[in-house]
């Protein structure tokens, strides 16, 4: 007699014992069915995919419809609830094997003929006890995370930035010199998008790079192609309360970590201003689009039609080709009346606003709350950064120790970050405090070009004027309006 045409479905949840590979379940499988006249002629595998609730189980749909298909006349698993645990599911097989005249053969809970009425009846008692018991262990998950949460003991999994050493996190420093600096600079003003092109040009690992690095070391497999850095992926890391030794829980800040348990890598205050400044509604947020990589394009205007202008990228001809090169320019791109050589517009327009914001009195540009608190912070930092030279000086000619050097820095540069949060308070989102006053020009070269076109935007709008084909550049018709 040829032995019975068999199925075996093996499926494993995302947390299970090692004992549980799918592997393991097959192999169990094939002993079972050896033992019962069955040759297993089909494989069938979910892994990673819990039975519980309406997840989309691809191969079990896939069995169920070779069932149909008279595939096989028995399905061999480990046990039922590596079939279903849901009711409805339960009764989905019920249908689908009673239709063809299929039934199912566990090693642990027996043979079941869903076409007789007892058949039935067990197993979907079975599914029903399955679906009690999971919802009593979910319980006791919830409460036992209740329990953490509540004694400020680490979450499930540390995130970018840590590793999971026994039950305390450990900070990785590779990670957080990466999350410091991005801090840094987007309270600097850089722009969340461009920070992300710095990190990838870096060769910076992403987080989800990082994971997936991790999990081909552990599981000694090839490392996998790495995922950039994106804005949103910047802005999602460096938002995490944890970050800052805060304990969340169900999206809600409860409390501190224990800092042995978990320790912080930045500190509360830089998180509160990160999540004040993230949250702006005045922050210019990211349109998805293409990254801008010139100064003024569709940024300035056209000074005949009001229309927007646009970059139109220069040409080298090739060896032998009698064609002369054209430079870069910008043009209008509705009247098409308006062009201008690109390289000479872009230095007018900078040199114009970098002496506007060397001003004594560019601050009140951007002033948004009170002005008479942010210039008074702003005068106490010029003297604190003089009392800093002045310090160094003394050391360098031995009036000053090394010790008592050491502690008058540290107590000004701590009243200098106490003042620079009073000026930041007064400024745009989009724009660093640095970039008014006599350091202006340095802090403007080390801007992603997103935050120095914010800046103009902010200013002024810049209007393109007509001027005649083959004339020299006149800067008279590049005209900066300044914004009220």
């Amino acid at each position: 007699m040829d032995p019975i045409p068999a199925a075996s479905y093996a499926r494993i949840s995302e947390k299970v014992a090692a004992r549980d590979k799918v592997a393991d379940q097959h192999a169990q499988n094939e002993s079972h069915a050896a033992a019962r006249g069955y040759r297993i002629v089909a494989r069938y595998t979910d892994d990673g995919i819990s039975a519980l609730g309406h997840k989309e189980r691809p191969d079990f749909e896939r069995m169920l419809a070779d069932a149909e298909a008279g595939a096989f006349a028995v399905i061999v698993a480990t046990e039922e609830e590596r079939l279903a645990r849901n009711v409805e599911e339960k009764l989905e097989l019920h249908t689908a094997c009673e239709v063809a005249g299929v039934v199912w053969d566990t090693a642990r809970d027996g043979y079941v003929d869903p076409a007789t009425d007892s058949g039935e009846f067990m197993s979907t008692v079975r599914a029903a006890m399955g679906r009690i018991e999971s919802k009593r262990k979910a319980r006791r998950q919830r409460d036992a995370s209740d329990e953490r949460a509540a004694d400020g003991l680490p979450t499930a999994r540390p995130g970018y930035g840590y590793r999971r050493e026994g039950s305390r996190d450990v900070i990785v420093e590779a990670e957080a010199v990466v999350i410091r600096e991005a801090a840094r600079r987007v309270l600097d003003g850089n722009s969340l998008r461009g920070i992300a092109t710095d990190f990838n040009a870096r060769g910076i690992p992403s987080p989800r790079t990082a994971e997936l690095v991790h999990k081909a070391h552990r599981e000694k497999t090839e490392y996998p192609t790495p995922i950039p850095w994106q804005g949103i992926t910047l802005r999602q890391l460096i938002r995490r309360p944890s970050l800052a030794g805060l304990r969340t829980h169900r999206g809600k800040v409860v409390g501190n970590f224990d800092p042995k348990a978990h320790p912080a890598i930045l500190n509360e205050d830089v998180h509160t201003r990160l999540e004040a400044l993230l949250t702006d509604p005045s922050r210019a947020q990211g349109t998805g689009g293409r990254t801008p990589v010139h100064l003024l394009s569709g940024l300035a205007v056209c000074g005949r039609c009001g229309g927007r202008i646009k970059r139109l990228p220069g040409w080298t001809p090739k060896p032998g080709q009698k064609s002369k090169p054209v430079k870069a320019a910008y043009a209008c791109g509705d009247c098409h009346k308006v062009r201008r050589i690109q390289e000479p517009v872009d230095q007018f327009v900078t040199e114009v606003i970098l002496r506007r914001l060397e001003q004594p009195d560019a601050g009140q540009l951007f002033s948004q709350g009170d002005e008479g608190a942010a210039q008074e912070a702003r005068n106490a930092i010029e003297v604190i950064d003089a009392r800093l030279a002045t310090a160094a000086d003394q050391f360098a000619e031995g009036v000053l120790t090394g010790d008592q050097l050491r502690r008058i820095t540290e107590r000004l540069r701590a009243d200098r970050t106490a003042h620079e949060r009073t000026v930041s308070e007064s400024m745009p989102a989009r724009v660093p405090v640095n970039v008014v006053g006599p350091q202006a020009r340095q802090t403007w070269a080390a801007l992603h070009i997103d935050s120095q076109r914010a800046i103009i935007d902010t200013l002024a709008e810049v209007v393109i004027d007509p001027q005649g084909s083959g004339k020299p550049f006149d800067p008279d018709l590049i005209r900066i309006v300044w914004r009220a």
